[in-house]
């Protein structure tokens, strides 16, 4: 097992914004082992309009699960949200942010969320066709808004964030609206951990990444913690780790770990625990906080 260092990729950065640079490294990959027609859903959300579903290589496709919002984003930098005077908004959530990134990179790429039936939802959507991702896996609830989050980078260099999402309509995306045919047809399903938080969600990621797995397609896993919306640290721990071991790629950063640790413990310690339960671990610790870590 290997360790690998890149630059902060999954980022809760705008997706209207430059991707970064990123490192790859060459691994042989099964190719997925069946096909079958997708499962169409009867649930209440509505799939895209069919001319909205872009070509995709299936060779190197990357199918991305879960989140897809609104980011709130503050007009001047450094302050905290209450001391902001205006905001823009901005297309985010960690997933769809990856999925963009691999399409701007020349790779192909597919996204599986769901948004609400509104003006934020089938803007988001619009975004992704822009941006060359394949969107036919979205699905739109009436019943529930698009997630919000106002987001903002403050002066001591500590995110903040406040979310409306309660319950929005991302948390309410059920097993029967799967395009099991778009993730059976992946090389790689990436997904995060905020979609475990909630069911109906919940199952459905779970069904998501064993169907996948079941057809040979590689698990790419961001723990990506958010402590405000999970009930409480505890379920944060155990919900994240549930999946620790079924990931064949994970994305580690040292402040996430530190707060899924419950203990004061050498944090190289700790990578090295949590590094073992999966083939490839991908770091994406900021050169800063590295930085601190040996002072």
């Amino acid at each position: 097992m290997a360790v690998y260092s890149s630059p902060a990729l999954w980022s809760s950065a705008s997706l209207l914004s430059s991707p970064p640079r990123l490192c790859f490294t060459r691994r042989t990959l099964r190719p997925s082992a069946f096909s079958s027609p997708p499962l169409r859903s009867n649930a209440q959300g509505k799939a895209f309009p069919g001319d909205a579903v872009l070509d995709t290589k299936e060779s190197s496709l990357v199918v991305c699960f879960g989140e897809m919002l609104i980011d709130f984003v503050p007009t001047t930098n450094g302050l905290s949200l209450a001391e902001a005077p205006a905001f823009k908004k901005a297309a985010g959530g960690a997933p769809a942010n990856v999925a963009v990134g691999i399409a701007r990179l020349g790779g192909s790429s597919a996204f599986i969320g769901k948004v609400g039936e509104d003006e934020f939802g089938y803007m988001l959507a619009d975004i992704l066709k822009e941006n060359n991702v394949n969107n036919e896996g979205m699905r739109f609830d009436p019943g529930a808004r698009t997630a919000l989050a106002f987001v903002t980078l403050r002066s001591d260099g500590e995110r903040e964030f406040m979310f409306y999402r309660n319950p929005s309509a991302d948390m309410l995306l059920q097993e029967a609206e799967l395009d099991f045919d778009l993730i059976r047809k992946a090389k790689i399903l990436h997904y995060g951990s905020i979609s475990l938080i909630t069911e109906p969600c919940k199952s459905a990621h779970i069904a998501a990444a064993k169907a996948a797995k079941e057809a040979g397609v590689v698990l790419s896993y961001d723990p990506n913690l958010r402590l405000p919306l999970w009930p409480s640290a505890k379920s944060a721990r155990e919900g994240i780790l549930s999946i620790w071991e079924t990931a064949d790629i994970i994305k580690k950063e040292k402040i996430h770990l530190m707060k899924l640790s419950f203990a004061n413990c050498t944090i190289q310690i700790l990578i090295y625990y949590l590094s073992l339960k999966a083939p490839m671990v991908v770091d994406t610790t900021p050169r800063s906080s590295v930085e601190e870590s040996r002072v």
